[in-house]
């Protein structure tokens, strides 16, 4: 990073946004919400809402200059050139709504097109994923280095998405990571997928059909850590392009290859 962006201070800054938005999600859990469904049936509450503006505000006052993608007000990319965070005030809402744990407020900073950190708060299990770009990968601050392939079957994360067309597709890669000998966990937050490669939970997470607020921040986590990150079928990784395969390095090419072409083809037809 340039002298003007001073890694450890925006990390500090990051962490303080991420604490904002995880201290009100758990300060609403289990209250009643106000729930609505957007454009392609996802879910947004009260509660992402009040995390977005927890964290938002505090972005806004310390990095005035900066631009921000945030999921829920501000989606668009930016083409003026400023730094710009990327946002996920709640990756997980039905999670976070049904009262599972498994849930993430999750943060990046992109400079020149480059993710230079990222941050990722599990509310519920107080813990904190951060990475530096060239700087490792953490765990609170356990520095994190992805494990060789375990035994047993590969296992790797994946998730399901709320839109037909895009359901279809996702149940099709379950199909063929399963016919290709992979054991399967849906975490419902693809940030949360992704802090479990790098810790290496899992040994991989593929997804398709996602925004930059889902890949961008674990993406970096997952390769500083050592791992491998690109986009479906092993092709550049490219944020907008809603798609990543991210695997220890032992893994990676058997996963791209199981995951199949790209975008995955609905092989078994049927109601999603």
């Amino acid at each position: 990073m340039t002298a003007v962006l001073d890694s450890a201070r925006l990390t500090a800054t990051a962490l303080r946004a991420a604490t904002a938005a995880g201290d009100e999600l758990l300060r609403r859990r289990g209250a009643p919400h106000s729930v609505r469904t957007k454009e392609g049936d996802a879910l947004v509450s009260d509660a992402d809402l009040a995390a977005e503006h927890g964290a938002l505000a505090v972005l806004r006052a310390e990095t005035p200059d900066f631009a921000v993608v945030s999921e829920e007000t501000s989606p668009d990319w930016p083409d003026d050139g400023r730094p710009t965070w990327i946002v996920d005030p709640l990756d997980g809402t039905t999670n976070y709504l049904r009262g599972l744990p498994d849930y993430a407020v999750a943060l990046a900073l992109v400079v020149a097109g480059r993710t230079e950190l990222s941050l990722i708060l599990l509310p519920e299990y107080g813990t904190v994923f951060r990475a530096a770009a060239g700087a490792g990968a953490f765990r609170d601050e356990a520095r994190l280095h992805i494990p060789e392939r375990p035994p047993g079957r590969p296992l790797a994360g994946t998730g399901f998405g709320t839109e037909g067309v895009v359901r279809e597709q996702q149940r099709s890669v379950a199909d063929r990571l399963l016919r290709g000998g992979f054991e399967i966990r849906e975490p419902g937050s693809a940030s949360t997928g992704l802090c479990r490669v790098a810790s290496g939970a899992y040994d991989g997470y593929l997804e398709f059909g996602i925004g930059v607020w889902d890949t961008v921040p674990g993406a970096l986590l997952v390769s500083e850590a050592g791992g491998t990150v690109t986009g479906w079928g092993g092709e550049v990784f490219t944020p907008r392009d809603g798609h990543l395969v991210a695997a220890s390095h032992a893994v990676h090419r058997e996963l791209t290859e199981a995951g199949g072409p790209c975008p995955p083809v609905a092989e078994w037809g049927g109601p999603a």
